[in-house]
């Protein structure tokens, strides 16, 4: 499952605050969640019938719902629902059990990031026996569709399991003399071959294994019919999966039975050598790649362009690029001296595969390789030419996925080979990216925010948040939205940087500068309307620090500003992982006439508990709910109840990312108090929004 798809979860456990615990843990790791709770038997039953879970966590010690009930009603529903066990405390026995009956695994409550780990695991393994079952149902269809085209082929085509025939096609029958395709079935197929040939053939007459896949064989034979008649025929074998066995696919090609029975000159030789055959290397890389998996052999890839090919092109035109190039084939291939798999994908790119070849030996034939061309002159039409290339190499192996990802490698190396370089003529092996672990993640994220705060390289932005439902109170919202400046490159900056910062530890540091920048805008923004509030937001490591509300509360004193000059927001996944410190900052900012606001509400199992335990001003609602909201009727509902239920909390409703005017009747409906989005205005660097314009 990919990470920005959501995650239909079920949790089985006592109260909301324990499953919103887990909701807040996976959405801090960008999971988006849907989440049920079953606290007892008849809601697990009705949960479990109603969907194809992507997960359920489970208390282990659940009185209510003992373990072995859970795993009873997802067998007897025939579900496939990873489960994963939560233990007050490590117990090896508990574990035991909980695997013992079939749980992904045993996390102690309060070991999150195992808990996530276990959750990344448990999803990729249920995505992969999804993946797997769909592939079943495309390959039943593919094997219907080849059986038909088998069927109807004017080629002979035979399948032969242990040495004789389980099937044959019409023409095949026809070939050897049989009326129908049945009377051939469970004859010997070496009865069919002359005498002469049929050590060609030995090889092929042996018990086939799956996993020790035969390579394909082409051959001209000499073939007998039912009266004993010879007849030339060019002869291809491949091993194949037939009815769920393995099998030999015997083909007579007719195509190919002329071009084999004459001798091929030279330069017919070079010409197949340098023609563009996209299936010739495919087939070879696919061979390379299966070749590893069945006897652990690697194979290597050489994927060979001249540099600064397109400039040729331009300047001594197609058709002379072209004599080039093929001049330039031939001469790699002479410079073996033994058969060689390779092949021209494109008008500039020669790929060579290379078995059983260790890195070390690979890397110092491809710089003799450049280093043979870019002193060889190539005598074309009467002139000369010097070239140089640049050969990108990849290992052929199992942990390849497929052949565009092995020439997507070789050609990331020529990349990186040519940016480093801008002349080529070089030899670069593909590595894969090792930074990419979670840790580097957020070890890259620290150093970007060190860097950036040091050069004060981070900016703020301000965007109006406008009431829908007249109060006349004469308020001007503004939320504070940070943001990194323009001059810095993109390529110095981790994907995702600002979510991800805020669950880094110096996201406390990065809060008190916006704070610091914020109030020094809103002195000036004050002078000409008193009435301005900034919604700044606070990550959980400022508003879980005993120093943060002193620093605060210094730092307005200091700049003289009321204290209700500011809203502070904060997410709800973060309220309802730390909820003694929101409802104690909360209860503070209230003593000192201060406001606060809980954004991306609403995706918890009951958010209205939420309010109950923190008091807040506002609540925003996420975005996921105002997509969902746009879309559909079920949409529309579950917003309509979130509204219901804030029906005389006293908590104003704000809905964010409000793009279109469409969207407004229906908030309006509802009883929405404020709306922000890009429909009202784009965050900008000034707060000059006109309040007096009409949504």
């Amino acid at each position: 499952m990919r990470i920005n798809e959501t995650l239909h979860i079920l949790i089985v456990d006592k109260s909301n605050d324990d499953a919103n615990r887990f909701i807040s843990i996976l959405r801090s790791a960008d999971f988006k969640v849907e989440a049920k709770l079953a606290s007892n038997e008849e809601e697990l039953q009705k949960y479990i019938s109603m969907r194809n879970w992507d997960l359920l966590i489970a208390a282990q010690n659940y009185v209510k719902i003992p373990i072995k009930n859970i795993f009873q009603r997802i067998r007897r529903a025939e579900r496939d629902v990873p489960v994963i066990l939560i233990s007050a405390e490590y117990d090896p026995q508990s574990l035991i059990d909980g695997l013992r009956l079939g749980a992904a695994d045993v996390v102690v409550e309060d070991q999150d990031q195992h808990l996530i780990k276990v959750v990344e695991r448990s999803l990729n393994a249920i995505n992969e026996r999804r993946q797997s079952r769909e592939w079943e149902r495309k390959l039943s269809v593919a094997e219907k569709r080849s059986q038909h085209l088998m069927d109807i082929s004017r080629f002979p085509i035979a399948i032969i399991q242990e040495g004789t025939y389980v099937y044959a096609n019409d023409a095949c029958a026809s070939v050897f003399g049989f009326s129908e395709p049945d009377d051939m079935l469970c004859l010997p197929v070496i009865d069919n071959i002359a005498a002469r040939d049929r050590a060609k053939l030995k090889a092929y007459m042996v018990p086939l294994e799956s996993n020790n896949e035969i390579m394909p064989f082409e051959a001209m034979v000499k073939t007998l019919d039912v009266n004993d008649c010879e007849s030339d025929s060019f002869l291809e074998i491949n091993q194949i999966q037939y009815q769920g066995e393995p099998a030999l696919q015997f083909t007579i090609n007719k195509d190919k039975q002329f071009d084999a029975s004459i001798a091929h000159s030279d330069v017919q030789q070079s010409a197949e050598y340098s023609a563009i055959q996209p299936h010739l290397v495919y087939d070879l890389i696919s061979r390379g790649i299966s070749r590893s998996v069945q006897s652990g052999q690697d194979s290597m890839l050489l994927n060979i362009q001249v540099d600064r090919f397109n400039q040729l092109k331009e300047d001594l035109g197609i058709a002379k690029a072209e004599k080039i190039a093929h001049s330039l084939v031939m001469f790699i291939v002479q410079i073996f001296s033994h058969n060689l798999d390779c092949g021209r994908i494109s008008e500039n790119c020669f790929v060579i595969v290379l078995p059983e070849t260790t890195e070390e030996k690979v890397l110092e034939l491809a710089t003799d390789i450049t280093q043979q061309i870019s002193h060889e002159v190539l005598d074309i039409d009467n002139e000369t030419f010097s070239l140089t290339t640049s050969i990108g190499i990849t290992v052929l192996n199992e942990n390849v996925p497929s052949v565009e990802r092995a020439l997507e490698r070789s050609n990331e190396a020529i990349k990186q080979l040519r940016s480093d370089s801008e002349v080529g003529n070089g030899v670069k092996f593909y590595i894969p990216d090792i930074h990419s672990d979670e840790v580097s993640k957020t070890e890259a994220v620290e150093i970007t925010a060190k860097q950036l705060l040091s050069k004060n390289s981070f900016s703020i932005h301000y965007q109006p948040i406008v009431a829908l439902i007249d109060s006349g109170s004469g308020k001007e919202y503004y939320e504070v939205i940070l943001g990194i400046n323009k001059d810095v490159p993109s390529d110095k900056v981790p994907e995702d940087f600002i979510n991800n910062l805020f669950k880094s530890e110096i996201a406390a540091e990065v809060d008190r500068w916006v704070i610091g920048q914020a109030l020094a805008s809103l002195s000036e923004k004050l002078k000409a309307n008193p009435e301005t509030q900034l919604f700044i937001n606070i990550s959980a490591q400022s508003f879980t620090d005993d120093k943060f509300l002193p620093w605060l509360k210094t730092t307005l004193e200091d700049s003289k500003l009321p204290a209700n000059s500011f809203i502070f927001q904060f997410r709800e996944i973060d309220a309802v992982r730390h909820l003694k410190q929101a409802a104690a900052i909360c209860e503070q900012m209230k003593q000192s006439q201060g406001q606060v606001s809980i954004t991306n509400f609403g995706l918890a199992i009951n958010p209205l508990k939420t309010l109950e335990r923190v008091a807040a001003d506002f609540i925003k609602v996420d975005r996921l709910i105002v997509e969902k909201l746009e879309k559909n009727e079920a949409g529309k509902l579950e917003f309509q109840k979130l509204m219901g239920g804030m029906t005389g909390t006293g908590v104003d409703v704000i809905v964010p990312f409000v793009e279109k005017a469409t969207i407004i009747p229906t908030l309006w409906q509802q009883g929405v108090q404020y709306i922000q989005g890009h429909y009202i205005k784009k965050p900008a660097y000034e707060m000059d929004y006109d309040f007096s314009e009409s949504p």
